[in-house]
């Protein structure tokens, strides 16, 4: 079995982020004894070994002996070995194809999904325990099932969503967009004229009737897939006025403006659209600004608003996270509090604080905490509810229909302020020695943090 070594060799990352493959000879050694006769044969199926340690490892605990035994723990940990090497060559995949194109290593792919220590008998879930304990050994390899899971990692893919990479190929997208979310996406987020979200509303319903009959017909048949490219005589049902290459090229730049709104809608980065008229004083005042005085007035209105829906957003976000980690064993959501104050509000490091969460690298740190997707989650929760009572605040300062006229570019200005605050919140997490809470974020997180820590009422 040329391969063997995986079953003991762990790949893992170093406390500064550095690929190792390292050689845990306790496995090694009870590999090559409890299963001699396997590795000695050379024609042996690597899937033998495979199914003898889940075997093992998955075989009911003796009642006359302890729940935990050597050769379990073992079995574990030699398929976790093996599960690392995928997960590797699934991230370095991903490099390879993409990497070069969107601006980012393997190694930032890794840092989201390796984090297996080697631990005989972790506290932690680790993601290669994940991968092995949801594997059914008759629907596929462990091969291509690491590789899956890898692949659909929440955090990897929230990682390639904000390097602008969204992994859905533009039919995909097109075939589960609906005609009303296209109207409302074009209009609110792309700012388009009423002709061009009319022209996409059509050539959509075209696309759906032509594409979704076919990929019916298909499944009656039993093919099942990946939605395709349409082929020539797809896209001539689909507008026989005009060639299929014009055809093709119209649904490409439509996924293609649906691609960035899903970007952006699911915390990555994506294009911020500057209206001219975009300053708040001519927003509020229209043709005819308004005076000095009511323009401060109605910025600070706007500035209360945003401070207070910032703190309950970043409530909210926060609640929804310890829920989550309150379900874990052991429960996580007192460490992840601590974490999130020790980071944001004491200035300290994430190698540093590791120790004071239950955590052992910076690595680990950074997947738990999260930062990136609590930033997220509080833009999802903070702009729906700002725009509407900035909006009801602005009906004092501007008339109904001039607040229509102005209702999208309001909207996008909201968007872009709300990212700026989050990128100044991003920059300053960046900073690594002497970093205060000084950003929007960090201060009001800081402020609404005091509420879940151990002891408040």
């Amino acid at each position: 079995m040329d391969n063997a070594f995986r079953y003991w060799q762990l790949v893992r990352l170093t406390g500064s982020g550095q690929c190792q493959f390292q050689v845990l000879a306790q496995v090694q050694t009870w590999v090559q004894a409890t299963f001699a006769s396997l590795l000695a044969a050379p024609d042996t199926p690597e899937h033998e070994l495979q199914r003898s340690l889940l075997t093992l490892w998955r075989s009911p605990a003796d009642l006359a002996a302890p729940a935990r035994s050597p050769d379990r723990d073992l079995a574990q940990l030699s398929l976790r070995c093996y599960v690392t090497h995928h997960i590797h060559q699934a991230c370095v995949g991903l490099a390879a194809r993409f990497g070069e194109t969107y601006g980012f290593k393997a190694a930032e792919l890794l840092a989201q999904v390796l984090d297996d220590d080697g631990q005989i008998a972790p506290a932690h879930r680790f993601f290669t325990l994940e991968i092995l304990q949801t594997y059914d050994v008759n629907k596929g390899a462990l091969s291509t099932w690491s590789s899956r899971l890898t692949q659909n990692h929440t955090e990897l893919n929230q990682l390639l969503l904000e390097k602008g990479l969204y992994r859905a190929s533009d039919w995909a997208i097109l075939n589960d967009t609906s005609l009303e979310q296209v109207q409302r996406i074009l209009r609110q987020y792309h700012l388009c004229s009423e002709y061009e979200v009319t022209q996409a509303v059509v050539l959509l319903e075209r696309y759906h009737r032509v594409y979704r009959r076919d990929r019916m017909a298909q499944r009656q048949t039993g093919k099942t897939g990946r939605c395709q490219v349409p082929t020539p005589e797809q896209l001539r049902d689909i507008n026989p006025d005009i060639s299929a290459r014009e055809v093709l090229i119209q649904l490409n730049q439509l996924a293609d403006r649906l691609r960035q709104h899903r970007i952006v809608m699911r915390g990555g980065s994506g294009p911020i659209y500057q209206p001219e008229d975009h300053e708040w004083d001519r927003i509020a005042g229209g043709h005819s600004p308004l005076e000095v005085d009511d323009q401060e007035e109605f910025l600070q209105a706007y500035r209360e608003a945003l401070e207070a829906g910032l703190d309950e957003a970043i409530a909210q976000a926060i609640q929804a996270n310890i829920d989550r980690l309150q379900s874990r064993q052991p429960p996580q959501d007192r460490a992840y509090v601590r974490g999130l104050h020790l980071f944001y509000c004491q200035g300290q490091a994430m190698g540093q604080l590791a120790a004071e969460i239950g955590l052992s690298t910076q690595v680990q740190v950074s997947r738990f905490l999260n930062r990136k997707q609590l930033q997220a989650d509080v833009r999802h929760r903070l702009l729906p509810q700002l725009y509407e009572t900035v909006r009801q605040q602005a009906l004092s300062y501007v008339s109904a229909d001039r607040l229509r006229a102005i209702d999208h570019t309001l909207e996008a200005l909201l968007s872009e302020e709300v990212d700026q605050m989050m990128a100044e919140a991003e920059a300053e997490a960046k900073i690594p020695k002497n970093r205060t809470a000084r950003s929007l974020f960090a201060r009001h997180l800081c402020t609404a943090i005091d509420q879940f820590m151990p002891g408040t009422e």
